[in-house]
């Protein structure tokens, strides 16, 4: 399980807003330097990342929890995000092709438009598949003290 400090900026009715630090472990590794991946990473530390999360626990603003996420949950969301889209995107196109194009004799233009309508519906049913299963968002895993 990753796990991720984050702090309590907003209360809801059965829900919290989170936020955390984005970092990365790039800083150990002797190849920071020379690598993309560590000149990405650095661009995006010390920013910070807000997101909402389902609890029964009661919480306050300002308190610290940590949150936690299934590493196989995140293999699935990615696969969703990224492969998904592409996945409308080639199919799109290949349909396109095959009917639009060679079929009814349409532009090679028609094909692309398809291609492109494809990839944004399959992102878009991603989105809403991400959102409707709730097992896939990260958990509160443990609640730190208040402070007073």
């Amino acid at each position: 399980m990753l796990e991720q400090k984050a702090l309590v900026k907003e209360v809801f009715h059965g829900s919290v807003e989170l936020e955390y630090e984005i970092n990365s472990s790039c800083s150990g590794c002797a190849s920071e330097n020379n690598c993309g991946v560590g000149t990405v990473a650095k661009a995006f530390s010390g920013k910070t990342q807000r997101i909402k999360v389902s609890t029964n626990n009661i919480l306050s603003v300002g308190q610290w929890v940590t949150i936690g996420t299934k590493e196989a949950n995140i293999l699935a969301a990615s696969a969703i995000t990224y492969l998904l889209p592409l996945f409308g995107l080639l199919s799109g196109g290949i349909l396109g092709q095959k009917w639009l194009v060679e079929l009814l004799a349409l532009p090679s233009l028609s094909a692309v438009g398809l291609a492109i309508m494809t990839a944004i519906l399959s992102q878009q049913f991603g989105k809403y598949w991400l959102n409707k299963n709730q097992n896939l968002s990260p958990c509160i895993i443990i609640v730190s003290p208040r402070v007073s």
